[in-house]
């Protein structure tokens, strides 16, 4: 009997080990389709992760494109609320209003460059004469009065800013007040002076300048900006500080404007001796 324990005993520890093999096979089996079902949502986690980074990505660059496309739309916006305004009140007072306002055509564009720390600040666009941009046109956007255009090259164009010291806007305080050159205060980038006012017209802090429109470069009716601190000049004149709608230091996108009866008005200023 001993000797048949022996001879069993190598059997029995084989059948021993099947079993235990064949319960390692199951539990792996199962522990895979556990670890499987963990590792599927784990990379649908994964790839939900990186498709939202990546759409961030995507939407960080296209914002210029898009930025773009909005500006475009102002202008087409400016145009047509500009001409049925005019429209209207050419209508409702004379035909006189259409010749004494002009008519205005915009053109979008983008700063290439831009300099801001002189006394004779410039700026670069990105637009040309191929795209209508002539030289002695405006340069604005929907918070004030930006420069003019003084050189055209194909592709882009060169103007002076409101930040140059040989720069003025002709501009009133309020809707009918008396037109007044508006100059840069030489030292900040959303500050000016409202120079030569006369004495006898009371000014209030808070009050809007609009540009004038006595200027054949731009529009009327722009507002400017906020009237600060009136300071008296040589005991006869009033200079008044001006907050500026338009900070230089944020600007990227302007409209360039021309007034489309300015030849016809330069005529009538070379017949009259002007």
């Amino acid at each position: 009997m001993p000797g048949g324990r022996k001879q069993y005993g190598p059997v029995l520890s084989a059948a021993v080990f099947a079993i235990l093999e064949i319960a390692a096979i199951i539990m792996l089996g199962s522990s895979s389709s556990i670890q499987a079902t963990w590792l599927k949502g784990a990379a649908h986690r994964t790839h939900a992760t990186l498709w939202g980074s990546g759409e961030k990505v995507r939407n960080y660059f296209t914002l210029d494109r898009q930025n773009r496309a909005l500006a475009a739309e102002n202008v087409k916006l400016s145009n047509l609320v500009r001409d049925f305004s005019q429209r209207e009140l050419a209508y409702r007072e004379s035909r006189l209003y259409d010749t004494l306002v002009g008519r205005y055509r915009y053109i979008p564009a983008s700063i290439v460059k831009a300099s801001r720390n002189t006394q004779h600040n410039y700026i670069i666009l990105n637009k040309g004469y191929e795209d209508g941009v002539k030289p002695q046109t405006g340069i604005i956007t929907t918070n004030g009065v930006v420069g003019t255009i003084s050189h055209v090259d194909r592709h882009f164009s060169y103007g002076i800013t409101l930040m140059n010291n040989k720069m003025s806007v002709s501009a009133r305080i309020g809707r009918t007040g008396p037109a007044a050159p508006l100059e840069w205060d030489g030292r900040s980038s959303n500050g000016a002076l409202l120079r030569n006012l006369p004495l006898h017209y009371g000014v209030e802090k808070g009050d809007t300048v609009w540009t004038s429109g006595y200027s054949d470069v731009f529009p009327p009716d722009i507002p400017i900006g906020i009237t600060g601190e009136v300071r008296l000049k040589d005991g006869s004149v009033n200079d008044v500080k001006v907050k500026l709608f338009q900070d230089f230091a944020a600007l990227r996108y302007v409209i360039i404007t021309e007034n489309l009866d300015r030849g016809e008005i330069a005529s009538l200023e070379e017949e009259g001796g002007i």
